[in-house]
């Protein structure tokens, strides 16, 4: 184990007159005041001296303070912030002499001016700061790629450029990041937040577009600017919000963001808020010195893109191939685009601009997307299969817009009343039958083979015209039939068009069903069969995210304290303390908690919830599939978590399966199912 580091006293001052003599001219804009000079000071060493396998334990308050660097170790990080907050108080009561090395150690980093009081509460401020050098050194590289458009995006907004590098405090360049309050992309942009400037929908997500949410941020900086006329506060803002930080300007009757992180003690501007402009100017100054700090940096260059606006409504594949690339490379120029894009589920939107490197194609796009042949360029998108609730949607509305009735939704969606939606909720919509992934012209349409969903496969038939017939993608065919190889086609062999029709379920009867279709049709598989009921069952989840009545939850697989503690804005401790309890041992799985809703309201809580669990089974499903699903019968010796564990599948999962399942109730002679999986070879 790494040999922990600590701060010696007269180290620290010399560290920190070099760092506040770094290159600080033309600061007009970005004034460091000269309380805020141990925060840029500790942000540096944070982003230069300690990589994401190591760290700090530090004052949160006095960041002069570093009482040791540690290796990413729990347990030993536990137990000296332990000892120091040992030694803290024993020197809190006014003891100077016969010191431990450990309690010299303090008094060298406080000095000897430090009043006991002061000792005191520094017991209870020790905290740990993971190490960012690497990733901050991975995220100069990437910046190269970006940064050329951010700073002309700021220029043409009447803006700092100094602003572009924002991203090395929200996440290191990285586009695709995504933060456990649900923030994404470059410029970790929340949801409501980001519909303000930019489309963020069930099919297209700006956010996670590194050169359209450049737009979106520095507008976001610039709304700041206008209310609150100085850049620290503004950039404050982007954290902490612009009303919060007008009504710290309004109680501490400065706008000097030195003075505002002195005094202000709002509830919500905790260590992140005090510190978000102290870690702009740090990653600026490491920037602007990464050569002395890291070596010589190479970074990305720049792409240049061709672009075209759609004009209709077209399918990924079918695009990707006239324009001569994969669908990979077209993916991976157009992060916005989300997954239903790619399945091949939806078609890119109409209106939609469309982006290549110039490394991936040369000549004109336009004349080549006007090639494609009618068939495949759509008037209207792909009938929606499922939708997610968004915020001021009523049933009413949903059915109007997805040409159905409020009483089928009820009834598909097991909803005890019209009103039971809440915002992030996925809604199953009807099908009438219809193939919900295409929308085939209307000669295709009156065909036997359309209208019925199903096809004899003739002689001369291959995957690929098939595909093109029924306007179906070729994997999508492949999966409905639970085919591993395209050439695998014969003569007369069934073949379906679209996942059967499956019955409206209540959650008592599903097992019954399942059943009853595992004995039906021979001529279908039995993976096609209980893939379409799991999918199914998968959107009839029974967890229940919200929050009763009286502010209590029911805990859920895969939750912890901890995770409340994030979506709450609140210390562990404080749950803990609320609840009676002493440790994570003591939360289990179906255990009521009480939630102190002081810092993030009920609404915002359950959809960061929703939002964790959406997440969870997205990565889940993105490696394995469910095959087939049997009974199991409980034997005496069984527990839920043996028969989940045994069965190699996630609690969450066994519950979707069996809804009416107590777990403390479990009883031999008991029936339940249990769906198998397999990883996905790809």
């Amino acid at each position: 184990m790494v040999k922990p580091q600590r701060f010696a006293g007269c180290f620290l001052a010399v560290v920190c007159f070099l760092y506040t003599n770094m290159l600080w001219a033309d600061e007009a804009d970005f004034p460091l005041p000269p309380t805020l000079v141990p925060a840029v000071n500790f942000w540096v060493k944070v982003y230069t001296q300690a990589d994401t396998e190591s760290g700090f334990l530090h004052d949160s308050e006095n960041l002069n303070i570093i009482y040791e660097k540690l290796p990413r170790d729990l347990e030993l990080i536990d137990l000296h912030r332990k000892q120091f907050s040992r030694d803290l108080r024993v020197l809190a009561t006014g003891v100077r002499s016969n010191l431990s090395e450990s309690q010299q150690h303090i008094m060298d980093l406080w000095g000897p001016g430090v009043t006991n009081d002061r000792l005191m509460e520094a017991s209870d401020n020790i905290r740990w700061q993971l190490g960012q050098s690497d990733r901050y050194q991975e995220g100069l590289n990437r910046s190269g790629a970006y940064l050329p458009h951010i700073r002309a995006v700021a220029r043409n907004l009447g803006m700092p450029e100094e602003l572009a590098s924002l991203p090395h405090v929200e996440s290191s360049f990285h586009p695709g990041a995504f933060s456990s309050a649900s923030a994404s992309g470059m410029f970790q942009f929340m949801r409501e937040t980001a519909r303000r400037f930019m489309r963020v929908d069930n099919l297209v997500d700006e956010r996670l577009d590194p050169y359209k949410s450049a737009y979106g941020a520095m507008k976001l900086l610039k709304e700041n600017y206008d209310e609150l006329h100085s850049w620290p506060l503004a950039l404050t803002a982007y954290n902490h919000g612009a009303t919060g930080m007008m009504k710290a300007v309004q109680l501490t009757g400065t706008q000097d963001i030195g003075e505002i992180v002195q005094k202000y003690k709002g509830p919500r501007f905790g260590f992140a808020s005090r510190n978000f402009y102290a870690q702009f100017l740090a990653v600026r100054q490491v920037e602007k010195n990464a050569d002395t700090f890291f070596g010589k940096v190479e970074r990305q260059k720049a792409p240049k893109f061709t672009e075209i606006e759609m004009s209709g409504f077209v399918d990924a594949k079918v695009l990707a191939k006239t324009l001569g690339v994969t669908v990979q490379t077209l993916q991976l120029d157009n992060p916005a685009l989300l997954k239903p894009v790619w399945a091949g589920n939806k078609r890119i939107p109409k209106g939609y601009i469309v982006k290549l490197d110039s490394n991936h194609f040369e000549g004109d796009m336009g004349f080549a997307v006007s090639s494609i042949d009618s068939n495949n360029f759509h008037t209207a998108q792909t009938i929606d299969e499922s939708y997610i609730v968004q915020k001021g949607d009523s049933l009413s509305t949903i059915a109007t817009r997805n040409h159905t009735s409020v009483s089928e939704l009820i009834a598909i969606n097991q909803l005890d009343n019209r009103h039971a939606i809440k915002t992030g909720q996925k809604l199953v919509l009807p099908q009438n039958g219809a193939v919900p992934s295409l929308v085939v012209n209307r000669s295709e349409q009156s065909t036997p083979a359309a209208k019925s969903g199903r096809y004899i496969v003739a002689r001369g038939d291959t995957l690929s015209k098939l595909a093109d017939r029924f306007k179906i993608a070729e994997p999508t065919l492949m999966a409905l039939n639970n085919m591993q190889d395209a050439n695998t086609l014969q003569p007369g062999q069934l073949l379906l068009l679209r996942p059967e029709r499956t019955p409206k379920l209540e959650p008592a009867t599903i097992a019954s069903e399942i059943e009853r279709s595992v004995a039906g049709s021979a001529s279908v598989s039995l993976p096609v069969q209980t893939a379409a009921l799991a999918s199914m069952v998968h959107s009839m989840n029974p967890a229940d995210y919200a929050v009763k009545s009286d502010g209590k939850i029911v805990v859920l697989p895969e939750e912890t304290v901890g995770h409340y503690a994030d979506w709450l804005r609140l210390n562990t401790k404080d749950l803990y303390s609320l609840n009676g309890l002493h440790s994570e041992k003591a939360v289990k799985v179906g255990a009521s908690l009480k939630l102190d809703f002081s810092k993030v309201d009920r609404d915002r809580f359950e959809s960061r919830r929703r939002q964790f669990h959406s997440n969870l089974q997205a990565q889940y499903f993105s490696a394995w599939r469910i095959s087939e699903t049997n009974s199991y019968q409980i034997k005496n010796s069984d527990s839920l978590a043996a028969v989940v564990r045994s069965n190699d599948i996630p609690m969450w999962l066994f519950r979707q399966y069996n809804p009416g399942v107590d777990a403390s109730r479990l009883q031999a002679g008991q029936t339940v199912l249990i769906p198998r999986v397999e990883r996905l070879t790809n």
